[in-house]
């Protein structure tokens, strides 16, 4: 088994050094193939931070014989950390080595960890960025991250059987080389969790303005920077963020709604004025101008400004109909000026693009 161990300056990216807690250690595996009974692991790779560097470090089996010494090795290297970072490492990496260590008798203990896993972030944001897929190098190319590896880790497999049998260095770089890109390319999607923490955290309403068409826009204060930019459309509203802010554009229905009253059997329809009113009113109409109201025709209409909003969110729900997917609010003054009623309206809209 060859250990091979690098040490670089940490770099001066922002979510490099904010996130990048000297607690985590960054991993990554390379096997012959998906299936843990047939393939084994030859290659892993972490990747932790001392200060101002980055250290990598590197297993990798000469043959086949040499996976327990691999596997041995880098759980032991693993184990001083408190979080282990990878990307699918919880879908594929984790049950590869617990399936391999068992195949060796080898018992290694990985509840002990905390677990990072970006791909189920990335899946999460995927949608957002339009990414054509949720692979490692999608997203890399997304925020502009850039590799000199080109293969891709089923494109190393017949290479590592060939190293096998030959051990030349042109096949080891290649190999070395892509797990440390795995690596340390992993490193620089911590800035993934800006948007993380954009919509995990409150909402932090800075301005709000009306725009044409009409339309409502409330501008968003980030927690820190975004990485790169985004549009967004989604049913209700659009999102833009840029640089430390985000802009949701939300259009505004005017027109006329429907108020619905509770306990329907305590109205009267009245058909002529297309409206319920209260038993006690309709006892003054004529009986052939009413007639007992149901839950779909218990309803009073306003006309006014509205925007759209989950129900039960802001009252007076106003509907387009009963079956309506979502209610609308009324616009007024106060509302407008209400800070924690904007930040509480501009987390639903968040949650509605964030939930695609």
């Amino acid at each position: 088994m060859k250990q091979i161990q690098k040490t670089i300056p940490l770099s001066d990216d922002l979510y490099i050094r904010h996130y990048f807690s000297e607690s985590y250690a960054f991993f990554d595996i390379e096997t012959t193939g998906f299936s843990k009974k047939t393939s084994f692991v030859y290659l892993t790779g972490m990747a932790v931070r001392t200060d101002d560097s980055i250290k990598i470090t590197q297993f990798l089996a000469e043959n086949r014989g040499e996976e327990a010494e691999v596997l041995t090795a880098f759980f032991q290297a693993l184990r001083p950390f408190q979080t282990l970072v990878s990307f699918n490492g919880l879908g594929f990496d984790i049950p590869f080595l617990k399936s391999r260590e068992l195949f060796h008798k080898i018992s290694n203990d990985w509840d002990t960890f905390e677990f990072l896993d970006l791909y189920k972030l990335t899946a999460k944001l995927a949608h957002l960025f339009q990414l054509p897929d949720k692979k490692q190098k999608s997203v890399e190319k997304f925020l502009g991250i850039d590799r000199n590896d080109l293969l891709s880790g089923g494109e190393l497999i017949p290479v590592y059987y060939a190293y096998e049998k030959q051990q030349d260095s042109a096949s080891e770089n290649l190999l070395l080389l892509h797990n440390y890109e795995d690596v340390l390319g992993m490193t620089k999607l911590l800035s993934l969790l800006s948007y993380q923490d954009f919509f995990e955290m409150p909402a932090d309403v800075v301005a709000v303005s009306r725009e044409k068409s009409p339309k409502l826009l409330l501008t968003l204060r980030a927690p820190q920077p975004f990485p790169k930019k985004f549009l967004f459309q989604s049913d209700v509203c659009s999102l833009m963020c840029d640089g430390s802010a985000a802009r949701l554009l939300v259009k505004i229905f005017c027109g006329e709604l429907k108020f619905y009253y509770d306990n329907y059997k305590d109205y009267y329809y009245l058909p002529d004025e297309d409206m319920a009113v209260h038993k006690s009113i309709a006892a003054f109409v004529d009986a052939g101008h009413k007639k007992k109201a149901t839950a779909a025709t218990c309803y009073t209409k306003k006309s006014g400004e509205f925007l759209p909003q989950e129900k039960g969110l802001f009252t007076p729900e106003f509907y387009a109909d009963k079956k309506s997917d979502f209610s609308y609010f009324e616009i007024t003054d106060d509302f407008l000026a209400d800070a924690d009623a904007l930040c509480d309206y501009a987390g639903w809209l968040l949650n509605c693009c964030r939930k695609k």
